[in-house]
């Protein structure tokens, strides 16, 4: 109805705006996770803090070593995982890799670098504790501290933990830097930090995986176009299930830390083994932020 004034004149009542278009009601299931803090080298203080409790814990626990099953090398943990850790390194990162589309303007070289990553904390593993021009690191800096391999004839003269354990001897003495340390500490960082760069230039980086999955499970065909090429059911699953496998990595790789922690090893040959590990670390993710020829060749957090 016409609205009257004061002064006799009739306001006419103008019709509604057009609404916008309405949008599918799938988009609306589309819920932005808060966007998370870039990651800082303080989170390699977790490592220090759990050797510290792995310690502390070796010192008051009551149960002897011989009756916990984790402080036996020959539990599964110890022969199916970290004696192959390194494998289970590479499985988690390829199929993370390869189930995280990045903008294709920048694919090529998003995954160049994050191969060069992975290429460079591999060789710090094979030199540290594999290879470095005949014995690895820790089997130089052990001998060199004056450790040596006894085995049941008396001393043996060998330069790597391999050949004394072939010889039927063990080490004894020297300073024994602790690869299952290392090994374990590198695998996991690296794992966190490749999952966060993964996820941040993913196509869609505002919406977890879980909800990137529930969407493609509702998109027509149409809709998904609409939204600029929304990645398939398939796609959408496989990158949650990659995911699901890193943080397995991770948390498993965590756990056994705690447990070599508290088992093997003094603690100074697991500490020197941790800030080798986490040097690593740093060089790779952090010195790029003050090198700028290096950022661009290894990428690393926008």
């Amino acid at each position: 109805m016409p609205t009257v004034l004061r002064n006799g004149r009739v306001l006419t009542e103008s019709p509604p705006p057009p609404s916008p278009p309405s949008t599918t009601a799938t988009t609306s299931t589309i819920a932005p996770r808060p966007q998370r803090p870039r990651p800082t080298g303080l989170l390699l203080f977790i490592y220090p803090l759990i050797l510290l409790l792995g310690t502390l814990f070796s010192v008051l626990s009551p149960v002897a070593a011989e009756v916990n099953y984790f402080a036996g090398k020959r539990n599964v943990f110890n022969v199916y995982f970290v004696k192959i850790g390194w494998l289970w390194t590479t499985l988690a990162f390829t199929v993370l890799l390869l189930t995280s589309p990045s903008p294709p303007a920048g694919k090529s070289r998003l995954y160049t670098q994050a191969v060069v990553r992975y290429g460079i904390v591999t060789l710090s593993w094979v030199l540290t504790t594999q290879w470095f021009f005949g014995p690895p690191l820790i089997d130089r800096s052990f001998t060199i501290t004056g450790g040596h391999c006894e085995a049941p004839t008396g001393i043996v003269s060998v330069l790597s933990s391999a050949a004394c354990k072939a010889a039927g001897g063990r080490w004894h003495g020297g300073h024994d830097v602790s690869g299952h340390i290392f090994m374990l500490t590198l695998a996991s960082a690296f794992l966190f930090y490749e999952l966060y760069i993964a996820d941040t230039h993913s196509d869609h980086a505002s919406v977890s995986p879980a909800a990137a999955v529930k969407v493609a499970h509702e998109l027509s065909d149409d809709e998904r176009r609409d939204l600029g090429g929304w990645e398939t059911e398939t796609a959408a699953k496989l990158r949650l299930y990659a995911r699901y496998l890193v943080w397995g990595v991770i948390g498993l790789a965590l756990w056994m830390f705690m447990m070599t922690a508290i088992w093997f090893h003094t603690w100074q040959e697991k500490f020197s083994a941790l800030l080798l590990a986490e040097a690593t670390i740093w060089t790779v993710y952090f010195l790029p932020d003050l090198v700028p020829a290096l950022k661009s060749v290894v990428g690393g957090f926008d």
